[in-house]
């Protein structure tokens, strides 16, 4: 019996997705979770060479609904050949006969689900009147998370944090007409750290980048760099400042999150006072408690993610007529 595999490049699948779209694909995953209905396995990190890791994410968002298998290899030193760090594939499989259906590029997927996830939780998370934001990094997440983010509150001004100073000045002057905010590039974190409503950081840092002195109260702290044991963008201080600790799963955020793993084992921070995005989702938590809190949300980037944002461009692609199909 022959096999039809419907493939899908990462031109198709941008052609296919919108912003709205991406967010809503985010809102079902975080909803599946905190209700329960999504099925999730324990992500898998293999580790490589000078920082390299292979991982595997598995998940249903329902028990009804096609399986979902993602193959990343992270090549830390993939920017300096041009190559973007995160590299795999997303592999679908039929709910009823296991068949694999579909095979979609995987960071087309990754990047902006990533990007969507943050707005998730700084809808949930952030001040209603949040109007400074901050974002740490100038590489593909940076760039996916400006436009994510910007949409979720009616910000007056966008700080871009890079290392290089005109890695910013060009990432910043890119954007600032599409997004309709002024983009303030910039080298020095601290300087701004205090006046920003949300801190987002979106690098592969081993050590952190910010210090919690340097928050002011109320602010949310996002980071999506802190996805493995050995990277933590921020330190035990800010974990041990913050009221509300959230984030994406809690067996997987304390299995593979470094900042969160770094903090249990100073005694900074009990498993227990995790908080998942899920339960703020589905109302079951009630989220930040006062407009003077420090909350901070990690995502290490979960496998239901990827299922929902694979159902919604498999939807579309059949609707469109789009892909190759390949037969095995």
């Amino acid at each position: 019996m022959t096999t039809e595999l419907l493939v899908l490049t990462a031109a198709e699948i941008e052609g296919l997705l919108d912003l709205d779209a991406v967010f809503a694909s985010q809102v079902r995953a975080f909803e599946g979770l905190g209700s329960g209905r999504a099925e999730l396995a324990p992500k898998v990190s293999v580790p490589g060479r000078e920082g390299a890791s292979l991982l595997t994410y598995t998940a249903r968002s329902t028990t009804e609904a096609p399986g979902v298998v993602k193959v990343i290899g992270f090549q830390p030193q993939n920017p300096a050949n041009g190559l973007d760090p995160v590299q795999g594939v997303v592999l679908v499989v039929d709910p009823d006969t296991g068949q694999p259906v579909a095979l979609l590029d995987g960071p087309a997927l990754t990047t902006p689900r990533t990007a969507a996830g943050s707005a998730v939780a700084m809808d949930l998370l952030a001040r209603a009147d949040a109007a400074v934001l901050t974002i740490v990094g100038t590489g593909v997440q940076a760039r996916a998370h400006l436009r994510a983010l910007s949409r979720v509150r009616e910000l007056e001004r966008i700080h871009l944090i890079g290392r290089r100073a005109e890695a910013a000045e060009e990432l910043a002057a890119e954007l600032a007409d599409e997004l309709g905010v002024p983009i303030v590039p910039g080298t020095d974190l601290p300087a701004v750290a205090g006046e920003s409503d949300v801190i987002a950081l979106c690098t592969t840092s081993h050590t952190p980048l910010l210090d919690a002195g340097n928050v002011r109260p109320g602010a949310l702290v996002i980071s999506v760099g802190s996805f493995a044991p050995d990277r933590s963008e921020v330190g035990a201080d800010l974990l041990g400042r913050a009221e509300l600790l959230v984030v994406d799963e809690v067996a997987t955020a304390s299995a593979q999150a470094g900042c969160i793993i770094d903090a249990v084992a100073a005694g900074v921070l009990a498993e227990s006072a995790l908080v998942p995005l899920g339960s703020i989702a589905t109302g079951a938590h009630p989220g930040r408690a006062s407009d003077e809190d420090v909350v901070f949300y990690n995502s290490v980037g979960i496998a239901v993610q990827d299922a929902t944002i694979a159902e919604e461009v498999l939807d579309r692609a059949r609707a469109a007529g789009v892909g190759t199909t390949v037969t095995l």
